[in-house]
């Protein structure tokens, strides 16, 4: 989700997965456990659940793009920061249809992921599996909720539903054109295939659009009015998540302006020249 490669400290986790080198920042534990604090409500191995759910998924996140990106000859390693996670290296590429199949593949392995969740549950109980379905459908808003769902099994019904939210969520989200998230760098690349240098401040300008509606949305979510029809429910962190994006993708756009209006000048002065 963060574009720039944090520092090394001395408590990174290290190691090689599939030949891949993988860094876990300490910030990536501690981000993921007070997003998922309110877990501990019912117990603190929910929130160790949570705290692993978080830290499969997003790895299967990074490596989809890094494998992506090895079978194009751009070889990457996965640092694990914050929010999120890095692929670095991995998207070096000329073409850019290869750059966008990269950015795809983040969200694409997570969603493979839940698919071999989801199977594994219906080989091992055909007849529960609905209620699984209907765990789905509810995080999506396309149910009310889980009635009549079986309850025997609390662990794992945890960890279903963890990876529902982490890989369908938070994978459609980063799918959304909104900078720097994996739909905002596949925006970006549409905008530049069209309009050229211009399209990098247009995508920018689309990412402030989007980023700030949602924020005025989990704003009014909050107090119990739903401005759009989708299921991102209102909390403080949802409103400071996109906030922070939208003020992000304007201030960067700012940034680009500036320096387009920079170049023009120096250019139309060197041509008089």
């Amino acid at each position: 989700m963060f574009l720039f490669d944090p520092g090394e400290s001395p408590y990174d986790l290290r190691f090689r997965l599939l030949g891949v080198s993988v860094r876990v920042h300490p910030m990536f534990w501690l981000v993921s456990f007070f997003m998922g604090s309110s877990a501990a409500r019912l117990g603190f191995e929910f929130l160790l659940i949570w705290i692993g759910c978080v830290f499969v998924s997003v790895l299967v996140h990074e490596m989809g793009h890094v494998l992506a990106g090895n079978a194009f000859g751009s070889y990457g390693r996965i640092v694990l920061y914050g929010f999120g996670g890095l692929a670095i290296g991995s998207n070096r590429l000329a073409k850019r249809w290869q750059r966008v199949v990269v950015l795809l593949a983040g969200p694409g392995a997570g969603f493979i992921l839940l698919a071999i969740v989801l199977t594994a549950l219906w080989i091992r109980d055909s007849g529960e599996f609905e209620g699984y379905l209907d765990m789905l459908r509810a995080s999506i808003g396309l149910t009310p909720g889980l009635a009549g769902f079986p309850r025997d099994n609390l662990y794992l019904i945890m960890i279903v539903n963890d990876l529902i939210f982490i890989n369908l969520l938070w994978g459609i989200l980063n799918l959304l054109p909104i900078w720097p998230l994996d739909g905002g760098q596949i925006a970006r690349e549409g905008f530049v295939a069209t309009a050229g240098e211009r399209g990098v401040p247009q995508s920018l300008a689309l990412s402030f659009g989007v980023a700030a509606l949602l924020a005025v949305h989990s704003l009014l979510a909050m107090n119990g009015r739903n401005f759009l029809p989708i299921p991102i429910g209102g909390s403080m962190f949802s409103v400071i998540f996109f906030g922070m994006f939208a003020v992000q993708s304007w201030q960067e756009m700012q940034r680009v302006n500036a320096e387009r209006r920079w170049m023009r000048d120096h250019w139309d002065q060197n041509e008089r020249w």
